[in-house]
């Protein structure tokens, strides 16, 4: 998952830009092709659902940082079942621990 915020300054610059915040939000759309997106009402914040890996991680944090002046926070998450699976694994690895 990747949470970003765009901060006000940048923020209002875009919005009044032509064509706006539309065309960047676009390729990250098209670039990374995000299983969800969700933005957070109230403030310039949006949370996205996407399979990333370390260079497509590397690519947007510098297409964050440099369009919208932000860093971007990644967390590591994964499916139910998937963490059933990597749970179960990981309990018997830490019962070897002293």
């Amino acid at each position: 998952m990747v949470y970003f915020e765009v901060p006000i300054e940048v923020g209002n610059r875009i919005d009044f830009e032509e064509g706006g915040p539309g065309p960047i939000f676009g390729h990250i759309m098209e670039r990374f092709a995000p299983d969800a997106v969700y933005s957070q009402a109230g403030m310039r914040a949006a949370f996205m659902v996407a399979e990333l890996d370390e260079a497509q991680m590397t690519e947007l944090m510098v297409i964050l940082s440099k369009k919208l002046g932000t860093y971007p926070e990644f967390t590591p998450i994964m499916s139910a079942e998937a963490t059933m699976e990597v749970a179960a694994k990981a309990i018997i690895e830490a019962k070897k621990a002293p």
